[in-house]
């Protein structure tokens, strides 16, 4: 099994360029989108189905300047995405131990899970694994 795409926003490039490598190296996806501006994921997003290639998997940077995550998450839920793309599961990506994070991300049902960072190899298997019933071997 593989996903057809993942979409990554994290305004650190570093960041992106690690899970962009570890992703690759798992060979489980067959397209990774990469955003360091949530408000140009949402453009992409705003585009006709037809057009775009439907994120399996977003992964959600919250602290990011100009649109950060909670941002990105209420105009997400305010276009209509979230019922657009019902099949799409949001991980909240964080380097926050703010409890209020996780109360705050429970208010969106858009919003599979929260994980910490860094994104490891182990983090994305566990991910694939959970989210969409992914076994590696």
């Amino acid at each position: 099994m593989m996903l057809d795409c993942i979409m990554s926003i994290d305004d650190d490039d570093a960041t992106n360029f690690y899970n962009q490598t570890i992703i690759k190296r798992l060979n489980i996806i067959k397209d990774h989108l990469v955003y360091d501006d949530a408000e140009k994921a949402l453009t992409y997003l705003s585009q006709p189905s037809e057009e775009i290639k439907v994120p399996d998997l977003i992964l959600l940077d919250i602290n990011m300047p100009k649109v950060n995550g909670w941002d990105f998450l209420d105009k997400y839920v305010a276009n209509g995405f979230d019922k657009k793309f019902d099949k799409t599961k949001i991980i909240v990506i964080t380097t926050s131990n703010n409890p209020s994070d996780l109360m705050k991300v429970e208010k969106y049902d858009c919003v599979a899970g929260l994980e910490n960072k860094v994104i490891d190899p182990e983090k994305i298997k566990n991910l694939f694994s959970n989210y969409f019933g992914y076994s590696f071997t």
